[in-house]
């Protein structure tokens, strides 16, 4: 019996393969020159790569278990991931979204920011440009300092809450990150981002059902982002609620038709649901798309054993 499923189920004692993409916020592939660090919790560093020109990397022979993905490129946020290599899977997909610096301090260029960081004292406001400086300089420690002095002084100051929350993330404190996003939200509960920002660290801390408020609520908000609605996808996919799952990657793939490898979830999401015709359809619809995509080979062989198995997409 052909296996159907994008990955085959290895045999027991096995190792598996871990092949993803770094892709900017927007969608777009980004340019290669990122590093990518798998992490043992109890061994620590490992294996190691570099993305190449469109953003791919590859890890072979990882042994099941629980790693955390660490991705980094000058210019962009450290992306932290949890990462579950199980028995049954012979390979895993990720897709790795990598916010630019500054980003999360522009406020989207809403006039109400300019003016709040306008309207600080001088001797505050000199203290949150070193702040973001030192966070610039990837120095988290002093960044903090400089931030912390500046909400600890302007309490109200949403902007500098949700900067701060940004150093806590990049210095690999989730913790204190999800509680200054929180903070700054009590002061401008109208930050869709950044209850979006609140989903995806609960997403990364597998508390699924948070993860699916706030990102319901920054959407809410923000009902064009692309990348919300993919994440949602993601993670009522977790929650084993594919109906949802599959109407939020179907809303991600109306807003943002370029990013091709939704079909890949989309598929792999009809395998878990027991439906090989319209996981067949994703899978050809990917390769129509994307010919030379990453993941095009693969795909390939797996439409190829699909058909000789006697599968054929919905009519």
């Amino acid at each position: 019996m052909v296996a159907l499923a994008l990955w085959a189920s290895p045999l027991a004692g096995q190792t598996s393969t871990v092949d993803g993409q770094v892709r900017v916020g927007t969608g777009q592939e980004e340019t290669g020159g990122a590093s990518v660090k798998l992490y043992d919790p109890q061994l620590g560093l490992v294996d190691s790569t570099m993305t190449d020109t469109q953003g791919r990397f590859y890890f072979q022979a990882v042994a099941p278990g629980d790693y955390t993905l660490v991705t980094s490129k000058e210019g962009y946020y450290t992306k932290e991931q949890d990462l579950k290599i199980r028995i049954a899977m012979a390979g895993q997909y990720v897709t790795v979204f990598l916010t630019p610096e500054g980003a999360l301090m522009k406020g989207k260029g809403k006039p109400e920011v300019s003016a709040a960081e306008l309207a600080l004292p001088p001797k505050v406001r000199d203290e949150f440009e070193k702040g973001k400086n030192e966070l610039k300089k990837k120095k988290y420690k002093s960044a903090i300092q400089h931030l912390k002095a500046v909400t600890d002084s302007q309490p109200q100051f949403a902007l500098g809450l949700e900067v701060l929350g940004v150093a806590y993330y990049r210095s690999g404190d989730s913790g204190k990150a999800g509680a200054a996003f929180q903070k700054a939200l009590e002061q401008d509960s109208k930050r869709g981002e950044c209850y979006i920002q609140l989903g995806l660290i609960r997403y990364e801390q597998n508390h699924y059902a948070e993860s699916e408020k706030y990102l319901q609520t920054g959407l809410g908000m923000e009902p064009d982002s692309w990348f919300g609605h993919y994440q949602l996808g993601l993670t009522l996919f977790a929650l084993g609620d594919y109906p949802r799952s599959e109407t939020e990657l179907r809303k991600a793939e109306e807003l943002d038709p370029s990013f091709h490898e939704v079909h890949v979830r989309l598929g792999n999401l009809y395998l878990r649901k027991t439906d090989a015709a319209k996981a067949l359809a994703e899978f050809e619809k990917y390769l129509r798309q994307d010919p030379n995509g990453r993941f095009a080979v693969r795909v390939r062989e797996v439409v190829k054993e699909m058909r000789t198995a006697g599968v054929t997409p919905p009519s």
